[in-house]
């Protein structure tokens, strides 16, 4: 399959840097599409042959997502990988990724070990969040926030997304359990890497999910 990488990114100056650097040992540059959502410092990377898009303003992170991922499907791509910018996904994972989907899964989610250094909010507010989609939409996906995952052509036709921020990869989880019986989905463990602690989804963020389960689950 041709595989495409699709990095959304946000203020990750170096670490962005880190992460295509690392990338570009398991997949060819120009597969390879940073979507810069409105950083303040535009971001830059120092080697060529990597596809550069920017959004003149902060438009979210599921908005730099289909950005991407609409991007990718325009240049030929069968299948993509969604990773973070900030060096909290190990591109080393991305054979096991490209494995799933050259068997003919459609979506494949990376769902991060516990371990000790995983701060307890975290552990339990994934744990809470998993039961409470799988309560909602009878689906039970063991880390529903990581957005280190992998969808076919297919797959984002069928899920696309509307969210334009953090809710954009439960939305996604939402919209597969509609499509449970044609989409073909697995998941794998993926190591756990926290550089920043309190990065994330914050309370707000995590009301808006609630409230925008609600509605997805009436629509």
């Amino acid at each position: 399959m041709n595989i495409f990488v699709v990095i959304p990114s946000f203020n990750e100056g170096q670490r962005l840097q880190e992460t295509v650097d690392k990338i570009k040992e398991f997949v060819a540059g120009e597969n390879i599409i940073v979507v810069d959502d409105g950083s303040k410092k535009p971001e830059k990377l120092s080697r060529g042959g990597i596809w550069l898009i920017r959004h003149k303003l902060n438009l979210g992170k599921g908005a730099a997502m289909r950005t991407g991922a609409e991007f990718a499907f325009d240049q030929g791509a069968d299948a993509i990988i969604f990773m973070d910018a900030d060096c909290q996904h190990d591109p080393k994972e991305f054979p096991e990724f490209a494995k799933f989907l050259n068997q003919g899964y459609d979506l494949v989610f990376g769902s991060r070990r516990p371990g000790i250094s995983t701060p307890l909010v975290r552990f339990l507010g994934k744990k809470f969040s998993s039961v409470y989609i799988n309560f909602v939409f009878h689906i039970y996906i063991s880390d529903i926030l990581s957005g280190y995952r992998g969808l076919s052509r297919q797959a984002y036709d069928l899920v696309k997304w509307e969210s334009d921020r953090y809710s954009v990869e439960t939305e996604m989880i939402a919209r597969l359990a509609r499509h449970k019986d044609v989409l073909k989905w697995t998941e794998f463990p993926i190591d756990t890497i926290y550089i920043d602690k309190y990065k994330g989804m914050t309370p707000i963020d995590a009301t808006r999910l609630f409230i925008s389960s609600i509605k997805w689950k009436l629509s």
